[in-house]
């Protein structure tokens, strides 16, 4: 005896499409301390170290990357799928939210 297998059709998803939710902007001055340092240093050491031929120390940085955070330069998002913060270019973000927004419609 042989049995034919259907495909199961029922109480699967629909045709719609999912969306993913969009990563968030998490104002800087609305986390502690210790939540931004940890940012900031996350951001610093993924930057990596290259200021030409002068060495700058990390405090120099941090000064650095929070003066841009506070000039709107960079923007802390937090990726809710992957649930991770991170810094990028306020430029970057714009030109990423913009393609998202056109992308579902």
């Amino acid at each position: 005896m042989s049995e034919t297998l259907e495909p199961d059709t029922g109480g699967g998803p629909s045709s719609e499409q999912v969306t993913e939710p969009e990563p968030l902007i998490i104002p800087h001055n609305q986390l502690s301390a210790d939540a931004l340092h940890g940012v900031l240093e996350e951001y610093i050491s993924r930057e990596g170290t290259d200021y030409g031929m002068v060495e700058c120390d990390f405090n120099d940085q941090l000064k650095r990357a929070l003066a841009q955070l506070e000039a709107g330069k960079v923007l802390i998002v937090f990726d809710p799928v992957s649930e991770r913060c991170q810094i990028i270019d306020s430029r970057e973000y714009q030109q990423w939210s913009g393609t998202a927004a056109h992308s579902h419609d």
